[in-house]
């Protein structure tokens, strides 16, 4: 598999956020969501919790989020339209690209990039220097998606396993809560019981 040596503006339309006036955020669902950073990033998708009546800057359905304030190089799929803060890049990857692959390299490559080569430690980044990230990546596209198409099944496994955990813990917490009260229960008549004995 031979590689190739790009930046990230040979693969991609960068859009820097922009934060509207907070006096247009709002947590009842009025406008389009919005995020200003990294807070609400789930493991590939952003939980939403904001909305904004006005905005700036838009990420697309699709699109890649990227943080580009502390900590820098995180990422997450855009899974609707929303409105992108001052902490988010969204990155429109270019045809013959996969976006795939360009998010698993990210998530891989994201935590080194808060020290840089330089090892100077980013607190943000700016456009240019976003733009200006050097990438390695497969020369062929059809290379890019199957290692893609790799990533995305184990990641599928990972979402499975979480849930199942999540089911498991939820069902042994009413299972602890069950035995706690059938104890308190049966104390309670052992102690009615001497009661009734001593009287």
């Amino acid at each position: 598999m031979k590689y190739k040596n790009i930046q990230l503006k040979d693969v991609a339309d960068i859009v820097m956020g922009q934060s509207p006036k907070s006096v247009f955020y709002n947590t009842n669902g009025n406008g389009i969501p919005f995020l200003q950073g990294v807070r609400t990033f789930g493991e590939n998708y952003p939980q939403i919790d904001t909305w904004t009546t006005s905005y700036n800057r838009k990420a697309k359905s699709g699109e890649i989020l990227f943080s580009v304030r502390a900590p820098v190089g995180r990422v997450n799929w855009a899974n609707q339209d929303l409105a992108v803060g001052r902490g988010l890049a969204a990155l429109k990857i270019k045809s013959g690209y996969s976006k795939e692959y360009l998010y698993y390299l990210f998530k891989k490559i994201g935590g080194q990039l808060d020290s840089l080569a330089t090892g100077t430690v980013f607190t943000s980044i700016n456009k240019k220097e976003l733009e200006a990230l050097e990438l390695k990546i497969p020369v062929n596209l059809s290379d890019q998606e199957k290692i893609a198409d790799y990533l995305q099944k184990f990641d599928q496994e990972i979402e499975l396993n979480n849930q199942i955990n999540d089911n498991l813990l939820a069902k042994n917490i009413y299972l602890i809560m069950y035995l706690l009260l059938f104890a308190i229960l049966y104390f309670q008549i052992l102690f009615v019981g001497c009661l009734l004995r001593l009287g």
